[in-house]
């Protein structure tokens, strides 16, 4: 039963299927109706709606068949479109439609029908680098000219065969890499981290037969686990690379352009950027590719938040303030799931805090009061929440309440950091903790915290998958903490 509600589930997603398919108070259309209003779970429940009290149960399993033979039969037909798939998908399935067609008429002896039709095929499939489809068309076509004896035909098709080849060996090999570096790299921590360290060697190898090919499959591959690894590693200087070179594929090579969502190079890169801390070059960036977000979609409430964090973390904060007015002024963010709702008050909170607006110079306080608080399911941005927290009370110099904010800190690091991907957090930790126990004294914290300080600099930005968000980067946070308890000091005075 399970197998059946979930390709009722498939073919509901893509538009349902015509009510012609079943005859009239069938039991088939019954099951699937009522499993499309979920009345139905499991082998017992179907029974019960399809029977009743009757003792006749035992037809269940013949009216399921029949049920799925049918649902296969319709997923050739199924609306793509519908399920955000590119538009190449669809290109995609109709030149296979195409070929079985084909395939169907040769074999009943309809050589001279299929041949235009394989023809049709393969000028799309060469537009769009479809380069497997094209090989069995070609095989076809071959086939068919023997049938029809065109002998002429039949060496031009062998000759764009026999130049095919070395692209489709290219291109299954890259597959290949690509398939093996998936199952490693979903595995566990340290398979993972195993595989890691011969990752320069494999993706040199699909780089290579990328330069070598030019086909989009060897292309495709390498962008894909290039982006992959070098987010898990935290190296994103060479996501930036890469990122900009796919630009330039993209513009050179119209088959790719064709089959991949150029918004999404452009969201990595400008994500890119900000990891890299290339503020400056993302900023320009994020302003010239954000006409191409919908502002009705999910992915430009994403954008924005990069967009945004480029601006606080190059001190732009008059411009994130503008960025986040965009954000706060859309009547889509209603739409966005609660996590991201929260995430956008949290940054506004911290925005408030290191650059409050003149209108609204408190506010700040009201959002830190209001803003989301720390649960497991908020894994990501839970050490921003409690150091926001350990803002607010230094903000309004209760320090008997830090220390038992910095306290919660350590235990949280004491609990969750342990492995060097939390690097940056556990420092500024330290950071606070020399905050507290220089008693908030300004000469006394300067000068023990620099060694830590300097540290906090050379250490890099982990890779995404264990990333903790530095909304205000930890290195502009601990100078503002610095020059706060210096005017406190003064004012005390």
């Amino acid at each position: 039963m399970e197998e059946l509600k979930k390709i009722i589930r498939i073919i509901e997603k893509r538009g349902g299927i015509s009510p012609q398919i079943f005859t009239n108070n069938s039991k088939e259309k019954r099951l699937y109706l009522e499993v499309v209003k979920g009345n139905i779970s499991d082998e017992e429940s179907a029974k019960a709606i399809l029977y009743g009290d009757s003792d006749e149960r035992d037809g269940l399993k013949m009216i399921k068949s029949r049920l799925r033979k049918k649902l296969m039969n319709q997923l050739f037909l199924l609306d793509d479109r519908r399920d955000g798939l590119p538009a190449s998908h669809s290109v995609e399935q109709n030149c296979l439609a195409k070929f079985y067609q084909a395939r169907v008429l040769i074999d009943a002896g309809g050589n001279d029908i299929a041949l235009p039709l394989l023809k049709q095929v393969l000028t799309k499939t060469v537009e769009y680098d479809f380069n497997y489809i094209s090989s069995l068309c070609l095989r076809l076509v071959l086939q068919s000219c023997i049938n029809l004896k065109e002998k002429a035909f039949f060496y031009k098709a062998l000759h764009q065969l026999n130049e095919l080849n070395p692209k489709l060996t290219a291109d299954q090999e890259s597959e290949l890499l690509f398939m093996q570096a998936s199952i490693e790299l979903s595995g566990s921590v340290v398979a993972r981290k195993n595989y890691l360290k011969q990752i320069d060697k494999v993706l040199s190898k699909m780089l290579a037969l990328w330069q070598q090919a030019h086909t989009f499959e060897t292309f495709h591959n390498y962008y894909r686990l290039s982006i992959w690894s070098h987010e898990l590693t935290g190296d994103f200087d060479q996501i930036v690379l890469v990122t900009n070179m796919s630009e330039k594929v993209l513009q050179e090579h119209k088959f790719v352009a064709n089959r991949i969502d150029i918004r999404f190079n452009k969201f990595i890169q400008v994500y890119a950027h900000l990891r890299a801390k290339k503020l400056e070059e993302g900023l320009v960036l994020a302003n010239t590719y954000l006409p191409l977000f919908s502002t009705s979609s999910n992915n430009w409430f994403a954008y924005m938040e990069n967009y945004t964090l480029l601006a606080i973390h190059a001190k732009k904060y008059e411009v994130a303030h503008m960025l986040l007015h965009q954000v706060q002024e859309n009547p889509f963010i209603k739409k966005i799931n609660k996590l991201a709702q929260e995430r956008w008050t949290l940054l506004e909170a911290y925005l408030q805090f290191i650059a409050p607006q003149k209108e609204s110079p408190l506010k700040w306080k009201s959002l830190v009061q209001n803003s989301p608080s720390y649960s497991k399911d908020k894994e990501g941005f839970n050490v921003a929440i409690l150091i926001l927290q350990v803002m607010y009370y230094l903000e309004i110099v209760d320090y008997e309440a830090l220390e038992y904010r910095v306290d919660s800190l350590k235990k949280y690091a004491q609990h969750h950091f342990k492995d060097s991907f939390s690097e940056r957090s556990r420092i500024f930790f330290k950071l606070l903790t020399v905050l507290v126990r220089s008693n908030f004294e300004y000469s006394t914290t300067h000068k023990k915290g620099h060694y830590l300080y300097h540290k906090l600099q050379k250490t890099p930005t982990p890779g995404d998958a264990y990333a903790e968000i530095e909304i205000i980067p930890y290195e502009h946070l601990w100078e503002f903490i610095l020059e706060r308890i210096k005017k406190t000091a003064l004012y005390a005075k």
